[in-house]
């Protein structure tokens, strides 16, 4: 197996895990293992994340650096997101009048 790029790591990524919710998880074994790389740096992992922003995709590690993350970024605001939050809250609590009484 030939080593592959980050931009060709990052395409592979993409192609098959962007329709993913939740996202997945792989470990520096799963990337050297897919890569044909013995090792790879912290360079080699932020072009990968540079690659899949432009997709709506981060790639971020952990503070070991042995288990990486590819989850789908959200354009949505945080005040926009509390807002909706505490209208949901807000409707979940009002009590209905018992009119029968």
């Amino acid at each position: 197996m030939t080593m592959i790029s980050a931009r060709e790591f990052s395409d592979w990524l993409r192609t098959r895990f962007a329709e993913e919710d939740q996202g997945v998880c792989l470990t520096r074994e799963d990337i050297n293992q897919l890569t044909g790389r013995q090792s790879f740096s912290l360079g080699f992992v932020h072009d990968i994340h540079y690659e899949l922003m432009q997709h709506g995709m981060a790639f971020v590690t952990d503070t070991s650096r042995e288990t990486f993350y590819l989850v789908p970024v959200s354009n949505k605001p945080w005040r926009e997101q509390l807002e909706d939050q505490y209208e949901r809250e807000l409707f979940c609590n009002v009590l209905p009048l018992d009119k029968s009484g």
